[in-house]
């Protein structure tokens, strides 16, 4: 007795069997389950005891790792080195305006000297008039 279609359950005669996957299909009935391209002994990957195209065979995804003190670790380190965080707190302190700088022997020097340049150019101002 010939056997069974595995994707269409009609009978699969000898000339047109495909036996893959641990079934039997049509050559026509072994297609990729997402685009329906047909697929020989070569190209198929199988998935599940389905076939797929290479270009639409599932990808595995990974599990996630128990969180342990030493990922938790990790975790945090990347966070302080992150890009991320400096712009943010960039980001917040934008709009707080500057703070006052200690005065310096240098800033002394040059607010006196702003100021005699001040005081200079009115003099002038008010001599001329």
């Amino acid at each position: 007795m010939n056997p069974l279609c595995a994707r269409c359950g009609k009978i699969v005669y000898p000339t047109e069997k495909v036996n893959c996957l641990d079934k039997n299909w049509h050559k026509g009935c072994f297609h990729c389950e997402v685009c329906k391209m047909t697929l020989n002994m070569k190209n198929y990957k199988g998935y599940e005891k389905k076939p797929y195209c290479s270009a639409h065979y599932p990808k595995q995804s990974f599990t996630i790792v128990t969180d342990t003190p030493e990922n938790r670790r990790l975790k945090q380190q990347r966070e302080l080195q992150s890009q991320v965080k400096y712009k943010k707190d960039f980001e917040e302190s934008k709009g707080r305006g500057f703070s006052t700088v200690c005065d310096t022997p240098e800033l002394q020097r040059l607010r006196k000297s702003q100021e005699q340049i001040s005081n200079v150019c009115r003099s002038v101002t008010y001599a001329d008039q």
